[in-house]
């Protein structure tokens, strides 16, 4: 009963406006909580992302409000960020392993000026943002783009959901000589056609992966066994109370591809203490996100790893001292 909780906002405005096939992005909100129990503090983040299925931030600012005035509540399921920062948050930090990270590469034309300079420091694995431009272009440029990181490195495809069919199997066509440069596409087709992606995906040498169908009232049902063969993408802040993740991804930990939802240094830590719940997944983490921002919200995370002693070395009492009250 002597449970106590507060939260207090954030507003982080990205260096870069973030070009996807939903459009452009240039701020992210969300809320740090920090839960007092039983003489121990510990903090969790909200970072909602209502188009991933999530609450929304006014949503999320409403459950929270409540949360203060009555800290013994249970989340509900329709607030699955509040949930896995209030579960998070009591968690034990842990980081024990330095990890790779797939360098995040900005859509079109410039995204071959950056991917030069992540060759230049070591990165193996790329993200490009597709569905942006025309399919033509975007081709011809992926073309330029495997050429430039080489044959012994990975390129992962990420249309969020922004392709139709025949697009998708233009690309797949596309690629299907480059087979050997492709990791997998993410969530090609919008949340509903998962059973075409999986039949063109068995039909093809190109491996698909799920990202928004993981997420919002129907996302659990593709942990179940035989569900979905391929690569899962785990945005873990946005996917509800954290002991309940864990036994749901344990059994699929080898396919498993941690991401991020450009979150504070509060998210990266508890991303971290799941992962380190969990078997070794042989994907790089989709944590290139780090140097959206110029603040002081997280760890520099500039390298082609993210490195336990940086995520031990977070003060997160600081972190949460610079950020302005709720109220």
């Amino acid at each position: 009963m002597n449970r106590r909780i507060d939260f207090r906002p954030y507003r982080r405005e990205f260096l870069r406006p973030l070009q996807t096939a939903r459009g452009e992005w240039s701020v992210r909100e969300g809320f740090v909580l920090r839960v007092e129990d039983g003489g121990r503090v510990g903090y969790g983040e909200v970072a909602p992302l209502p188009e991933f299925g999530s609450e929304t931030v006014d949503e999320a600012r409403s459950f929270l409000e409540f949360l203060v005035e009555s800290p013994n509540t249970v989340a509900p399921l329709d607030r699955p960020c509040c949930a896995f920062a209030l579960s998070a948050a009591m968690v034990g930090r842990g980081a024990s392993k330095d990890l790779e990270v797939a360098a995040l590469l900005p859509a079109g034309v410039g995204g071959l000026d950056a991917a030069r300079e992540k060759c230049e420091v070591g990165y193996r694995t790329f993200k490009w943002k597709i569905g942006v431009g025309s399919a033509e272009d975007e081709t011809q440029l992926c073309g330029d783009l495997l050429e430039v990181i080489g044959h012994e490195a990975k390129l992962r495809l990420d249309p969020n959901g922004g392709l139709d069919a025949q697009a998708l199997e233009r690309w797949l066509d596309y690629l299907l000589p480059h087979a050997e440069q492709i990791e997998f596409i993410e969530q090609p087709l919008p949340v509903g056609e998962e059973t075409l992606m999986a039949e063109l995906a068995a039909a093809s040498e190109i491996p698909i992966a799920l990202d928004e169908s993981l997420n919002g009232a129907n996302g659990m049902r593709w942990f179940e066994p035989s569900a979905w063969d391929g690569p899962l993408v785990i945005k873990s802040l946005l996917m509800g109370d954290f002991t309940e993740l864990v036994e749901r991804l344990r059994p699929h930990a080898e396919r498993l591809v941690f991401s991020s939802v450009f979150e504070t240094g509060v998210g990266l830590c508890n991303a971290f203490s799941l992962i380190e719940t969990l078997p070794d997944s042989r994907h790089a983490l989709g944590f290139g996100t780090l140097g959206a921002f110029d603040d002081a919200f997280s760890i520099d995370g500039t390298g082609r790893k993210i490195c336990a002693s940086e995520i031990s070395a977070l003060n997160l009492d600081e972190l949460w001292n610079r950020l302005p009250h709720s109220n």
